[in-house]
C-alpha cells in the first residue's frame, strides 16, 4: 500500500560498493538500506552492491536517496530480482522487534527529524553501550522527556513544529529537566545559532558535517564523565 512504512531492522553487515568500496549496512528494509561509508556519492548516483544476508549472496542495483558526507548514504534498490526480494522480506519478518532493556546504562535521548541521521548516530551510541531512545520531532521529544529520566539529550535545532531552541528553553525552566546536559547536533553552523544555543544552556554545539558518530560518542562520554 502506498505510504505504508517499511519495516527496517538494524544490522552490522559488510557491503561492497561498485566492486571496490567497502561499507557497512546499518539498517535494511525490502526497499533499501543505510550504508556507513566515508566515500562520497551524489544524490541519484547509481551503484552496484554486493552483500550477504544469512549466507545468501545478493547483488543489487541501487540509487542514492540520501547523503551525509563522511557518515553514510541511504539507498533504494532498483529492480531487485524477485527471489532476492522475497528472501530479504522473509528475513525481515523473522527478526524480533528491538526492545531496550534497563541495564543500568546511561540513557540518551536522540532528537532529529532526519531518519538516516538518527540511524547512523543511534547505532554508534548503542554500540558504545548507551541506552538510546529516539524522537523524530519536538512533540515526541517532550513526551519522551516526561516519561523517562535521561542522562543526556542530543538535540537537532531546525525541526518543524517545536524546534530545538524551544525544547531547550522548556527544559531549562523545568526543575526536573534543567540539569540534563544537552548537546546540539545540527546541520547549520551559523555563529548566531551557536550563540543562541549556548545562551539557552546547551553544553556544546556540534555540526553534522564535521561530526562523525565516533566523535559524538566521545563527546557524550566526556560530558557524562565516563
Amino acid at each position: 500500500m502506498k505510504g505504508r512504512k517499511k519495516r527496517r531492522v538494524l544490522l552490522k553487515q559488510e557491503v561492497i560498493i561498485n566492486d571496490i568500496i567497502s561499507g557497512h549496512i546499518l539498517d535494511l528494509s525490502d526497499g533499501g538500506m543505510y550504508i556507513h561509508t566515508q566515500a562520497e556519492f551524489i544524490h541519484g548516483a547509481k551503484l552496484d552492491l554486493s552483500f550477504a544476508i544469512n549466507g545468501r549472496h545478493i547483488k543489487a542495483r541501487a540509487a542514492v536517496q540520501h547523503t551525509q558526507p563522511g557518515v553514510g548514504i541511504g539507498i533504494k534498490f532498483l529492480n531487485l530480482p524477485p527471489d532476492d526480494f522475497s528472501y530479504i522480506k522473509k528475513f525481515l519478518e523473522c527478526q524480533p522487534d528491538i526492545v531496550m532493556e534497563d541495564t543500568g546504562a546511561k540513557k540518551i535521548l536522540l532528537v532529529d527529524d532526519n531518519t538516516q541521521s538518527r540511524c547512523i548516530y543511534r547505532n554508534r551510541l548503542l554500540g558504545e553501550g548507551f541506552n538510546t531512545v529516539e524522537a523524530s520531532n519536538g512533540s515526541e521529544a517532550l513526551k519522551r522527556l516526561r516519561e523517562t529520566k535521561f542522562d543526556l539529550v542530543v538535540l537537532d535545532i531546525w525541526m518543524e513544529g517545536i524546534d530545538g531552541f524551544k525544547i531547550l528553553q522548556l527544559m531549562k525552566v523545568n526543575p526536573a529537566l534543567k540539569d540534563i546536559p544537552v548537546v546540539i547536533l545540527s546541520a547549520r553552523s551559523t555563529p548566531a545559532d551557536f550563540e543562541k544555543a549556548i545562551a539557552l544552556g546547551a553544553k556544546d554545539y556540534l555540526v553534522k558535517m564535521t561530526t562523525t558518530p565516533i566523535r559524538l560518542a566521545e563527546k557524550v562520554r566526556r560530558i557524562l564523565g565516563e
